[in-house]
Formats: structure tokens, C-alpha cells, sequence
């Protein structure tokens, strides 16, 4: 845009007013049906906490906590602010002006509809749902190095306030060693809730003894130790468990080889009858004598 320079008297002569800053960041905000636009500093934004501050301080609001998404200006998709490199990736993106929404914590789910329905709109033959649902809730780990009769889960909250979805009780097991049939104490879980982390995952039972929480050893530990170490590591919890359903082990059939055995007996012992009955016979004729057996003769 230019404007005559007045300091020639209007001759005409253009004179260039700058109208891009790239030291500012110009903002559209929309907070419902509140719509602002203003101009920030770059240097003023060191975190996303501090993004988030200024603009809830435009618009007044009174929760501390909101949810932000943005405008891609190419793709014109509707994309969530979620942690410091997606604000600086929307930041960059932004060519003349960041586009932002703002919602409360408690209306997640109208934001997260409105970002998969855009999804929808694109691939219609793919269900698209809440980003919040893709996140990873468990994964077996270690499965090569544990014998069959262990299992190790690890599951992932991603910060989420919502419990584990299970409940552990003290018990007592029984094992066989050596020394006989040894009961000793333990921890298994005693139940779980439905919909729940630990539910979801699949791979935990109510019954499955708790051996190890983020691979320490439960031995010797009471059950309000135990919950307080699932408590501390409630974010990245890892536990080894004894299912309560075990494997069934390989059952080798060895009647074939018993048989076997059955019949070279057998056939050693009818072989070693005849060459009896042989030498008993020779005898017999030697001596002139007709053996008592021979009126059977035949006959089997």
C-alpha cells in the first residue's frame, strides 16, 4: 500500500509504509462467540503457558485452563495446540495472521468432535475419532527374556487423571519346590473396572498375582507398600504379573515307545521259549526218552 509522500507537498512521489512486522505476531482468537484480534511480540512468547496466558487475558477469561487449536493456512485443517512444538509449528505456519479457537476443559469433547468431523469430510470411508483415543494404553514388554508363566504390562496414562481402572488384595499362593508344597503370601488383583485402563488393555485378570511394580521385587511387601508404589509410578506404571490362567504345557505321548519296548520283550522272551523248548528237545532224544510235553504238540 502507498500514500503520497506530504513531505513533497503532495507531489505524488509514493512513499512505502511497512505493514508486515515480523518481529509481531498478529492473532484472530475466537472464544465462542468472543472474537479478537490483536498483535503480540514473538520474544514475549517463551512457552505455551505463556501463549496461553495472553490470550486468555484478551479475552478475560476466568478458567486458567482451556483448550487452543489452530488454522493450517494451507491445508485449512483444524489442528490442536497440545505442547511447545505445536506452537512453534503453528507459529511458523502462519503467514500473515494465527488463526486460533479457545474452549473450555470441560467442552473437549465438542472440540475434539469438530477436528474429527473435518477428517470425515476429506475420507469419507475412514472413521476418524477423538485424537485423545489413539493414544497407546499397554504394550507387553521383555516378552523374550520372561518365562511363559510371566507377563509384563506397562500401562500409559499420558497424564491422564483417570485411575488405573483396577484394585490389588493380599493372598497367599502355593508353589512346588523341592522341599514339597510351599504357601507364601502375595498380591493379586481382585478386580477390575469395566471401561477402564486396565480393562481395555486386556491383558491383565482379576486373580493374576502382582510379582513386580516397575521391576521391584513384592516379595516380602505389604499390600499398603504396594499401592503406594503403584501410586508413585501411576504415569508409567509397569507391572510383572502370574496370570491366572497359565499356558498348557506340551504333553509328549509315550505309549508308542512303551509298546515298542512291550513287544521286543515279548518277541525275546517267545524267542528264548523256543530255543528252550530246542535244547529240551535234543536232550530228550539223546537220552531216548520221549518228552511229557510232546502229546501237545501243536496245539496253541
Amino acid at each position: 500500500m502507498t500514500y503520497p509522500d506530504e513531505s513533497n507537498g503532495g507531489s505524488g512521489r509514493p512513499k512505502e509504509i511497512a505493514l508486515y512486522n515480523p518481529a509481531l505476531l498478529e492473532i484472530k482468537s475466537k472464544y465462542y462467540n468472543d472474537i479478537r484480534r490483536y498483535s503480540i511480540e514473538k520474544d514475549q512468547i517463551k512457552s505455551l503457558e505463556d501463549f496461553l496466558d495472553i490470550v486468555i487475558n484478551f479475552h478475560r477469561i476466568p478458567e486458567k485452563t482451556v483448550l487452543i487449536s489452530y488454522t493450517d493456512p494451507i491445508e485449512k485443517d483444524e489442528l490442536p495446540i497440545t505442547n511447545n512444538n505445536n506452537l512453534q509449528k503453528a507459529i511458523s505456519s502462519s503467514k500473515s495472521m494465527l488463526r486460533v479457537q479457545l474452549f473450555k476443559e470441560s467442552d473437549a469433547d465438542l472440540m475434539y468432535q469438530k477436528l474429527s468431523k473435518q477428517h470425515e469430510k476429506k475420507i469419507s470411508t475412514l472413521q476418524i475419532s477423538a485424537p485423545k483415543e489413539f493414544r497407546q494404553v499397554s504394550s507387553v514388554i521383555d516378552a523374550d527374556s520372561l518365562p511363559t508363566w510371566k507377563r509384563r504390562v506397562k500401562l500409559m496414562k499420558h497424564a491422564s487423571d483417570k485411575p488405573l481402572g483396577f484394585y490389588i488384595r493380599d493372598g497367599s499362593s502355593v508353589s512346588v519346590s523341592e522341599e514339597g508344597i510351599q504357601k507364601k503370601p502375595g498380591i493379586f488383583i481382585s478386580r477390575l473396572l469395566p471401561g477402564g485402563l486396565a480393562d481395555s488393555t486386556g491383558l491383565l485378570s482379576v486373580g493374576d498375582e502382582v510379582l513386580e511394580v516397575n521391576n521391584i521385587s513384592l516379595e516380602g511387601k505389604t499390600l499398603d507398600q504396594v499401592t503406594e508404589m503403584m501410586i508413585a509410578n501411576a504415569q508409567n506404571l509397569i507391572i510383572t504379573v502370574k496370570p491366572t490362567t497359565q499356558p498348557k504345557p506340551i504333553q509328549r505321548l509315550n505309549r508308542p515307545y512303551v509298546s515298542v519296548q512291550l513287544r521286543i520283550k515279548r518277541g525275546a522272551d517267545q524267542a528264548s521259549g523256543r530255543q528252550k523248548r530246542d535244547d529240551e528237545d535234543v536232550a530228550h532224544k539223546r537220552s531216548g526218552s520221549t518228552p511229557a510235553s510232546s502229546k501237545h504238540a501243536g496245539q496253541y
